[in-house]
């Protein structure tokens, strides 16, 4: 009986040190670890890039005894940054940023300070996720100056003690207000829209069972959608062509980047084996394009307007991989909208919003969808598409669209 009770005890030990085993791998696999901290300046915003495992939440205080500092406390993490940066304690900033430090102010919270060379609010925070699961989640952080009378009002309104590493008890939490600004596009009279007629010249596209061309269908479609847009006084319309010639891919992108389109539209009429598909779908880029975008870059040597001057190449790439990631967000919003907007003037395929490598879909800085109008291999699709009411009111649906995007995003 002895042994028995024994035995058991041994059985109950192993399996509570296994379980407290795991609950500590666990942990560790769970712990918020900072891998870097990276500073910017554009001339009017502050930009920090805070490179982490995964996304966290912080408070915030303003100091100003003893100089002008701003405070971050998260619950307790790790810092792991660069060598250069973690032997220091502290890293070089920018524009209002004079530098940063970092430590762990209590057994439950790490602090993130910025000395400040002016007053600055926090006026904007979001997260970039990671693009697979060996990159960093990228916690953006976007400062801008403020007068001194200001900072002290916002000083004024809650006072808070903190901690004595910092020596001041005059620290203020922000409003919420100020906290958590969604970053939004800033409005303007008028939107850069470019429509983009699939095929042309000697490439006539999808030949339709009544002899219609692709090319012929898309440019009629897409001079009615220009005519549209532009009499509402609300977008500068760019075409890639407006005849019936032949625009290679690459000088599509290049016509939409130069003009600095907040949205690109390249309209084509589909082709199947069987005559019974019909119907519009959307496809903007694929997993597989998303890779190929950053070869473009490389290959083509194309620039990426930033909005902040980066410190280093490593600040440049994350804010480049930032404004790409940002791009394919907005083209699948549109995307979205675009949909349903046709689903109401004709046939849509299922599972109508789909993914593709398309050229025409690898600029890194120009939200972009590839429409397929329907398929001229489907006597009705050719017969709506060849009749003007019925063109003209999937190019309103268009229409409609655009000022649907545009009325959310600004």
């Amino acid at each position: 009986m002895n042994r028995l009770l024994t035995l058991i005890s041994l059985v109950a030990l192993i399996a509570f040190g296994a379980l407290a085993g795991f609950l500590r791998a666990d942990a560790a696999q769970t712990s918020i670890e900072v891998r870097n901290i990276l500073v910017g300046y554009d001339g009017l915003r502050t930009r920090v890039v805070i490179e982490a495992n995964r996304d966290t939440d912080f408070s915030q205080f303003a100091l100003t005894s003893g100089g002008l500092r701003y405070v971050l406390d998260f619950e307790r993490l790790s810092w792991a940054l660069p060598a250069e940066v973690s032997q220091k304690g502290e890293g070089d900033g920018a524009g209002g940023i004079q530098r940063f430090r970092f430590a762990h102010n209590s057994p439950t919270t790490s602090r993130l300070v910025f000395d400040l060379d002016e007053p600055m609010l926090l006026v904007s925070s979001f997260t970039i996720p990671p693009s697979d699961p060996k990159t960093p989640v990228k916690i953006v952080l976007d400062f801008e100056p403020t007068d001194l009378e200001t900072f002290k009002a916002v000083r004024q309104k809650s006072v808070e003690p903190v901690a004595a590493e910092e020596l001041d008890n005059t620290s203020v939490r922000l409003p919420a207000s100020i906290e958590t600004t969604v970053r939004t596009f800033e409005k303007r009279e008028k939107y850069i829209v470019v429509l983009d007629a699939g095929h042309g010249g000697k490439d006539p596209g999808t030949l339709g069972s009544r002899g219609t061309q692709e090319k012929d269908v898309v440019l009629r479609g897409v001079l009615l959608l220009k005519d549209m847009l532009e009499a509402t006084g609300r977008y500068d319309v760019v075409l890639t062509r407006d005849t019936d010639i032949l625009v290679d891919h690459e000088r599509r992108i290049e016509i939409a980047r130069d003009a600095g389109a907040d949205i690109f539209i390249s309209f084509h009429a589909d082709a199947a084996g069987s005559r019974d598909v019909s119907g519009a779908s959307v496809y903007t880029l694929s997993s597989a394009g998303e890779k190929r975008v950053d070869a473009m870059i490389s290959q083509k040597g194309w620039t990426i307007p930033l909005e902040i001057e980066p410190a280093g190449d490593a600040a440049r790439d994350i804010l480049q991989d930032f404004v790409t990631r940002e791009t394919l967000t907005k083209s699948g919003l549109f995307a979205e909208i675009l949909i349903p907007e046709l689903e109401e003037v004709g046939p849509i395929l299922r599972n109508s919003h789909r993914e593709a490598n398309f050229f025409v879909l690898l600029a890194p800085d120009v939200p972009a969808v590839l429409l397929e109008i329907g398929f001229l291999t489907n006597l009705n699709d050719e017969q709506r598409l060849v009749s003007e009411t019925g063109l003209k009111r999937t190019m309103t649906a268009v229409a409609d669209a655009i000022d649907l995007y545009f009325e959310r995003e600004g």
